[in-house]
């Protein structure tokens, strides 16, 4: 870990995944940031410049491709690695996700070694492609 804990904001309109990432991830030593919907991830994104954003697919109003767009065309948030969250397994879906650059997908349930393991895999590999 750095001197400083990465920072990282989950996604998600389900308070009780919202709970468990929280946990898992604050338990490794991460800070956490939560938002609830959509426009407050983008918000909360484009304000605290987070490590890297764990997104769900599926949420009211703003579902999660339409956040992705919305932060891949800001340059301030262009880079943020994002891992992409779902209760949905569908092939389409994670097809989908691969097409906007995502290379890591959690589907829900998941345990918290799953989840621990990719965040640290999604950080690496920005810090490896990040140019110094």
């Amino acid at each position: 870990m750095p001197d400083k804990p990465y920072r990282i904001l989950a996604v998600d309109d389900e308070s009780d995944v919202l709970l468990i990432v929280k946990t898992a991830l604050q338990a490794e030593g991460y800070d956490v940031l939560t938002a609830v919907d959509g426009p407050d991830g983008l918000k909360t994104a484009r304000e605290e410049k987070p490590d890297l954003i764990l997104l769900d697919v599926m949420m009211p109003g703003m579902d999660g491709f339409e956040v992705l767009k919305r932060l891949r065309e800001d340059k301030e948030t262009l880079n943020i690695p994002i891992i992409m969250l779902t209760g949905l397994s569908e092939r389409e879906r994670k097809r989908t996700a691969i097409e906007h650059g995502i290379k890591y997908y959690i589907v829900k349930p998941f345990d918290f070694q799953d989840l621990t393991s990719k965040v640290r895999m999604a950080i690496e590999d920005a810090k490896a492609n990040t140019p110094f």
